[in-house]
């Protein structure tokens, strides 16, 4: 039964405020929920900045080694040494939950002494340290992957709850509040015609027996 046809008596006027008291209820806990996470996401993006700024800090130095490895080897024998790499990072996927929703935390797994795969020959100090550089900024990449992700994530969770809120703000809470006015008045025009009612019936009575 849809609430325009829902009939205006007094049990069903008593359980439509109940359900308007939950709406109002679950808009109330929605908009706290959406508070918390614009404030989680405001760090998110903070964190995703700062990331950001950090890795390109990092890949800036990197680079420069990189070019530095090219100039005093040659770019041909830097491209070889990298194709015959085999090396591999690691990392480690997980998730958290923020208020009900679920984030990423992709973690870099670090190794505390890491060393170049390739051979020395034909290799300079640059190289190292261009491949010790990039290597030291795979950890930079997770967390900026890390911030986007649940930035992403809570981003579209506060856009799910922002439209929750709005179709009880602006739907169905004036829809039972309208619903509960309605039956309120039909019970008080009812009341005041059994009033009438009443009243009548005992003046007809008084009159006969005179």
């Amino acid at each position: 039964m849809s609430v325009e046809n829902i009939s205006p008596t007094r049990i069903n006027l008593i359980q439509t405020k109940k359900t308007l008291s939950l709406a109002q209820t679950g808009r109330d806990i929605l908009e706290r929920k959406r508070d918390i996470l614009l404030r989680e996401l405001r760090h998110s993006i903070y964190d995703a900045d700062r990331a950001r700024e950090d890795l390109s800090e990092a890949l800036v130095k990197a680079y420069r080694n990189l070019r530095e490895a090219k100039m005093a080897k040659g770019s041909e024998a830097v491209e070889n040494t990298a194709l015959g790499s085999s090396y591999q990072a690691d990392f480690l996927l997980d998730y958290r939950s923020v208020m009900g929703v679920t984030v990423p935390l992709l973690e870099f797994q670090a190794k505390t002494d890491v060393k170049p795969d390739y051979g020395f020959a034909g290799t300079s100090v640059e190289l190292d340290k261009a491949f010790g550089q990039f290597y030291d900024l795979l950890e930079l990449v997770a967390k900026l992957a890390t911030a986007e992700g649940v930035t992403f994530q809570i981003a579209k969770d506060i856009k799910t709850t922002q439209r929750r809120v709005n179709a009880l703000n602006h739907v169905l809470i004036p829809m039972y509040q309208s619903t509960v006015k309605r039956i309120e008045s039909v019970l008080e025009e009812r009341d005041r015609e059994e009033f009438v009612r009443t009243k009548q019936t005992k003046r007809m009575i008084k009159e006969r027996k005179k």
